[in-house]
C-alpha cells in the first residue's frame, strides 16, 4: 500500500471516530435526542377544541359564531324534509334525549331530584324555545349556555339537522296542544246544550212553568 492511501485510511478511521463520539456526547448531554416520539399528546376529546383567532378561517373551513351572532346572521339551510328530519332525529338521540327527553319535555334521564334541575329551558316544546330563531337554537348547541355545555364537536351542518327536528317536536307540540284546546271547547259546547236541552224541559207544553196552574 503506498504511502497517500494508507494516509487516506487513518483519515477516514479518524473521522469515522470523531462522528462517533459527537454522537455519544449529543446524547449524554440532550437525553431526548433518542426519545423525540416520546411526547406530550392530548387524546381525542380529551381538552375542548382552540376557538380560530378572531378573523381567521379554521383549517377545516367552517367559521365559528359566537351565541349572538349566529342569532342574527345565520338562517336555516334546511327545507325540513323527511331525510332532514331522519337525520336529525338520529342525532336527537345521540346527543340531547338525555336532558331533553324522547318528546323534548324535558324529562330525560338525568333530570330530576338530585340530578339536573328541571328548568324551563330544558323543555324545547314550550313557548320559550318556539320564540329563539332557528341560528340562536343553532348557536347554543355548539356554544352551550347556563347547564348546557358546548357541542362543537357536531358538526355545522348536524346542528341545522337537529334545528329543523326541534322544530318539528314543536310542532307536534302545537298541534296536541290545539287539539286539547279544542276537545276542551267542544265538552263545554256540549255541557251548555245539554243545560238548555234540561232547562227547556222543565218548561209546559203552553210555555208555563209547571206549578202556575196556568189561571188567573
Amino acid at each position: 500500500m503506498s504511502g497517500r492511501a494508507t494516509v487516506a485510511v487513518l483519515l477516514t478511521a479518524l473521522v469515522a471516530g470523531a462522528c462517533d463520539d459527537q454522537i455519544k456526547h449529543l446524547e449524554q448531554r440532550t437525553p431526548f435526542f433518542n426519545t423525540m416520539s416520546w411526547q406530550p399528546s392530548v387524546e381525542a376529546f380529551e381538552e375542548r377544541a382552540r376557538t380560530p383567532v378572531p378573523g381567521t378561517m379554521p383549517i377545516d373551513g367552517e367559521r365559528t359564531y359566537d351565541l349572538m351572532a349566529a342569532d342574527t346572521m345565520l338562517v336555516s339551510p334546511l327545507a325540513g324534509t323527511e331525510a332532514d328530519l331522519a337525520r336529525g332525529a338520529e342525532l336527537y338521540s345521540q346527543f340531547c334525549t338525555p336532558c331533553h327527553g324522547v318528546t323534548g319535555a324535558g324529562d330525560g334521564s338525568v333530570v330530576g331530584q338530585n340530578r339536573i334541575p328541571n328548568i324551563p329551558l330544558l323543555n324545547i316544546r314550550g313557548e320559550l324555545t318556539r320564540g329563539y330563531t332557528d341560528g340562536y337554537i343553532w348557536g347554543m348547541i355548539g356554544n352551550g349556555r347556563g347547564l348546557m355545555p358546548p357541542y362543537q364537536r357536531i358538526p355545522a351542518m348536524d346542528r341545522w339537522y337537529l334545528v329543523a327536528y326541534v322544530r318539528q317536536l314543536q310542532a307536534e307540540a302545537m298541534a296536541e296542544e290545539a287539539a286539547a284546546a279544542e276537545a276542551e271547547a267542544a265538552a263545554v259546547e256540549a255541557a251548555e246544550g245539554e243545560a238548555a236541552t234540561g232547562e227547556t224541559g222543565e218548561t209546559g207544553a203552553t210555555g208555563e212553568t209547571p206549578g202556575t196552574g196556568g189561571g188567573q
